[in-house]
């Protein structure tokens, strides 16, 4: 395996990780595969585990996994918390169920708007604890993580982080140019999440190959099996570099991808009439196979509805991929204004303390399962 410098943390991490979401319960009702997953991972030379408090039974499986082992592994998580007070009672579980007493490094997830990192940053706010608990030596380092491009290089340039995690893959370029020069003059170590584009992307190998041809720090797509461990770390002990004409190859086979896949390029976004955060509407879709209840609450948190679409054509005009993004946004909306019933059930569940019991029993009765 490959090992590369997550920027100025000075930790070796490999060049391929382990994304949390892939060994929760729905994957895996009995535990016994998640665990063979992340063992095999070891094996294979992964030391670099990222997961989040919002990621399901994440935590609590791998550190029921590491136990005894957890020295072999950097381990990261994070909080969706923006205020400490929140924030405190999170982290207290993170570090319980992942059965550890430090944390190398502890990340502000999934920062979208700069009005969260301002709430986050003011005094008592999350970043506050993070760097009290940094102090005492129970994290190392903080990092933070964003889908937005348009936000991340004002967030870097504060110089509170030590990490950036993003998304990056053949399909997705545009983060990563984004942040290039950033991340290098500041040092800051780069974590590339959804490196396969949500399982969009088949050619598996030559698509790590071309994020590892990177200066990345490491990559962590979620392994749902074992053979996807295997297939995935292929890359980081057999690596090379792409030839000019694999990475030109690469990028012409995700011109096949299906014709409804939105590349998160935010181009629409640019010309919306209404300045609807249409990625980020279609990211909040995406969701309902993970939380239904989730993904609505993300939808009504963007602010704008896409009912207020007023139908104009302009984002279908400069769509790079000639997606039909009014019906797409007529077909999410639908989507995510539905389920008031499930969520107010979701609700009651979770206040009683059954809803991991009626999750379970959900999945097990051949529920959906998230998607690589």
């Amino acid at each position: 395996m490959q090992y590369r410098r997550l920027g100025r943390t000075e930790l070796k991490v490999s060049c391929i990780g382990l994304g949390g979401m892939g060994v929760i319960s729905q994957n895996h009702p009995d535990r016994t595969s998640a665990h063979k997953i992340i063992h095999t991972a070891l094996e294979r030379g992964v030391n670099f585990i990222d997961t989040a408090r919002s990621y399901f039974d994440s935590e609590e499986i791998i550190g029921d996994s590491l136990e005894g082992r957890s020295e072999q592994v950097y381990l990261a998580t994070k909080t969706y918390q923006r205020s400490a007070k929140r924030a405190e009672k999170e982290i207290e579980t993170c570090f319980e169920k992942l059965k550890v007493k430090k944390i190398h490094l502890f990340q502000l997830h999934h920062v979208q708007y700069i009005e969260e990192f301002q709430q986050a940053a003011a005094p008592g706010g999350t970043i506050e604890l993070l760097k009290s608990l940094q102090k005492q030596g129970l994290i190392d380092h903080i990092g933070v993580s964003s889908h937005n491009p348009a936000i991340l290089p004002q967030l870097l340039e504060t110089d509170i982080f030590d990490t950036a995690q993003f998304p990056f893959s053949v399909v997705e370029r545009d983060h990563f140019k984004k942040v290039e020069e950033i991340v290098k003059r500041r040092d800051i170590g780069t974590i590339i999440m959804k490196p396969l584009a949500g399982g969009n992307i088949t050619s598996v190998e030559a698509a790590l190959l071309f994020l590892l041809s990177h200066d990345v720090s490491t990559v962590i797509p979620g392994c749902s099996t074992v053979e996807q461990v295997i297939m995935d770390t292929e890359a980081g002990i057999n690596f090379r570099e792409l030839t000019t004409e694999e990475k030109q190859q690469i990028i012409k086979d995700t011109e096949n991808l299906p014709d409804q896949f939105c590349r998160r390029c935010r181009y629409c976004e640019k010309v919306c009439s209404k300045n609807l955060p249409i990625s980020d509407i279609f990211r909040c879709e995406d969701y309902l196979i993970l939380s239904a209840t989730y993904a609505r609450d993300q939808y009504k948190s963007l602010g704008k509805s896409a009912a207020l679409c007023s139908g104009c054509g302009q984002c279908e005009k400069i769509c790079p991929y000639h997606l039909p993004v009014r019906e797409k946004l007529k077909k999410a909306h639908k989507r995510l204004s539905k389920g008031k019933i499930e969520d107010f059930a979701v609700r009651i569940l979770r206040k009683t303390g059954l809803y991991d019991i009626a999750r379970k029993l959900y999945f097990e009765l051949g529920g959906k399962i998230p998607e690589r």
